[in-house]
């Protein structure tokens, strides 16, 4: 064996290792998301001036594929909130890109719809941001996407 040969074996070696630690770390990560309760259907907020009920049908959300997203929004009295500007935000918990940006609209009084389309199967927070009577508001929640 020459003296080339054996850093060969050793650069093998250490890339070995290297690539069996990277893939048993990434296999802890996963396994232990697996067991994380998944977010739930419809989540209830409330904020200084009312309560948002966030519904996304045919839950968990689709990969890829348009999901329509309703919030409903009361004041503190309990009386819809109408001409409010909605945005929301979904991204993807530790992923540094594939955000999804979109906007909901009115279709009743107090009662907004739009479509998100998370990129990637798994966990995303959305973030909603609520402009109504020169207030703004964000309200956050987690979602699971699969495909």
């Amino acid at each position: 064996m020459q003296p080339n040969d054996n850093v060969r074996t050793s650069y093998l070696k250490f890339f070995l290792i290297f690539f069996l630690l990277a893939l048993l770390i990434g296999f802890a990560f996963w396994w232990f998301q697996q067991d994380e309760a998944d977010p739930p259907q419809t989540t209830e907020h409330a904020f200084d001036s009312g309560t948002i009920r966030w519904t996304i049908e045919d839950y968990p959300a689709k990969v890829l594929h348009d999901n329509q997203f309703t919030v409903e929004i009361k004041d503190t009295q309990g009386f819809p909130v109408h001409d409010a500007n909605i945005k929301v935000k979904l991204d993807m918990l530790s992923m540094v890109c594939g955000d999804y940006v979109f906007e909901m609209t009115e279709v009743a009084t107090g009662k907004y719809g739009g479509d998100g389309i998370p990129l990637m199967a798994g966990i995303w927070k959305a973030t909603l941001t609520l402009e109504s009577n020169e207030q703004t508001y964000e309200i956050s929640r987690l979602l699971k996407a699969i495909h």
